[in-house]
This record gives structure tokens, C-alpha cells and sequence, in this order.
């Protein structure tokens, strides 16, 4: 784990972690904290009471997550 934590350090583009608060039982939500914090610049959101199928948890959070995501930091000129 820890060889992979080491390459999200080189990632350099605008990266977006998702996570549940109650996402423990396939990966522990700390572990979005780690990767977040290892990658230049990532956006760290976290779902209140949300587990790991967060997307279908909450689709409408999502969408404006991914919405204000998309328009912080995609360049389209």
C-alpha cells in the first residue's frame, strides 16, 4: 500500500475523491483521506452517513458534486 500511496504523488491532473462516512466495509473511508492527501490539489468530498455505494446513496449530491467539479477545473477554452 504504502509503494502505491507513493505514485499518486506524481498525478497531475484535477483529481476528485468521493467517499462515505460509513464506507468501512469493502475500503475505510480513511483511506480516500490518504489518497487525497498524497494527491496534488484533490478535491476530498465526504458523504454524511453515506456508505460505499455513496453514488447511489445520494445521486443528487453527487451530481452537484461532480457539477461544481467539472466547472472548477475543466478548461473548455
Amino acid at each position: 500500500m504504502e509503494q502505491f500511496c507513493d505514485e499518486l504523488t506524481k498525478i497531475s491532473i484535477p483529481t476528485l475523491v468521493i467517499t462515505g462516512t460509513d464506507d468501512n466495509n469493502y475500503m475505510p473511508h480513511g483511506n480516500s483521506l490518504i489518497f487525497a492527501g498524497k494527491i496534488p490539489g484533490a478535491w476530498l468530498i465526504q458523504i454524511k452517513d453515506a456508505g460505499h455505494a455513496v453514488m447511489g446513496q445520494y445521486p443528487d449530491k453527487i451530481n452537484r458534486v461532480l457539477q461544481t467539479f467539472l466547472s472548477t477545473t475543466i478548461n473548455l477554452g
